[in-house]
């Protein structure tokens, strides 16, 4: 699968992820809910891969792009188990 349409597929996901966290927002705003909002929204919002051409660049888009995911995950389950 070419990078382009790995980073289509992270963005797609990334979406799904902030329209159920901005449900969850809405409940309970809490500090770790929103810095995963934030991550995600970054992830997802973002569209810096329309700009890079360097195939190096865009890998190291999406293992940023993955971390910031990783990271909100994080932050999402430290907000449903605190």
């Amino acid at each position: 699968m070419e990078i382009r349409d790995r980073l289509r597929d992270l963005n797609t996901k990334a979406y799904y992820l902030l329209v159920a966290l901005s449900f969850a927002y809405k409940m309970n705003p809490t500090v770790s809910l929103k810095w995963a909002f934030t991550l995600t929204g970054f992830v997802a919002v973002l569209p810096v891969q329309d700009y890079v051409e360097s195939k190096i660049k865009l890998e190291v888009l999406r293992a940023s792009k993955v971390l910031c995911l990783a990271a909100a995950l994080i932050f999402t389950l430290v907000w449903v188990w605190c």
